[in-house]
């Protein structure tokens, strides 16, 4: 029998999907199974597993030390990220080419590397590690999403509303304020949500950088190591709850600024 090309690409699909999202389904339901061992057969349903995750002191402050990460790293990669979209799609310069090339870099540089690269710089210069250590490392690989994002929403603005509000006399700083500011405002957002989000979920640049205040993600993932149960389950499951909240809602604002 043979199979046709779409019969065989929608099983690769689903074989995908599953291989992707089979883990994830399988963590729920032992998040809230009653049995504090991770095997079928499930024992009954319960929420003390995620209680005791809410009651956790040390979760409780690593949570905080990645607001503390995230919040700082958003700021900088919305804001550098908006310049740097703008400086793309709105100018002609030499050595644009090599300027979105080194943009681009931390695609391309496996995080490993970029890490320990990170941390031989800063034990070279005498810098100590810290949450600032942090936000400098993050921001330099959450960089180039952020820029994309908000560039890909610029070049669809059409530019002769930029050059008409200047042939009405608008200096350059009134043409950005009220007219591509308010363009690009969703493309921003959308942007921050997605920034935010890496910046949780991020692990192996925080665990080289991090030092002795260490966030959600090298919390989680060193429990993991030791000892599986079904709080980190619970855990894991707030999490990627979380992660797809914020990622529906830059998709929303994404959409909006494409829509525009």
């Amino acid at each position: 029998m043979r199979f046709s090309g779409w019969a065989a690409l929608r099983g690769y699909s689903i074989a995908v999907y599953g291989f992707v999202y089979l883990p994830i389904m399988l963590m729920g339901l032992f998040s809230v199974n009653s049995s504090d061992m991770i095997a079928f057969p499930l024992t009954g349903f319960t929420l003390d597993w995620y209680n005791q995750i809410l009651h956790d002191g040390r979760i409780f402050k690593g949570l905080l030390t990645t607001m503390a990460v995230a919040f700082p790293v958003t700021i900088i990669t919305t804001v550098l990220g908006s310049m740097a979209a703008l400086v793309l799609t709105r100018h002609k310069f030499k050595g644009k080419t090599a300027f979105l090339a080194l943009l681009v870099l931390p695609f391309f540089v496996p995080k490993l590397i970029f890490a320990i690269a990170q941390v031989t710089f800063l034990s070279d210069v005498g810098i100590t590690k810290g949450l600032y250590t942090v936000w400098i490392s993050q921001s330099m690989i959450i960089l180039p999403f952020v820029t994309v994002i908000i560039a890909s929403v610029l070049f669809r603005v059409d530019k002769r509303l930029e050059e008409a509000a200047g042939d009405l006399g608008a200096t350059p700083w009134q043409t950005f304020r009220r007219v591509t500011l308010p363009l690009m405002k969703n493309g921003i957002l959308a942007g921050s949500f997605i920034s935010f989000v890496l910046s949780n979920a991020e692990y192996t640049v925080s665990y080289f950088t991090s030092g002795r205040a260490q966030p959600l993600s090298v919390l989680v993932a060193s429990d993991f190591r030791f000892h599986l149960s079904p709080s980190l389950n619970a855990l894991a499951m707030l999490i990627v709850l979380f992660n797809i909240l914020v990622i529906v809602i830059s998709e929303w604002f994404r959409r909006r600024a494409v829509q525009a």
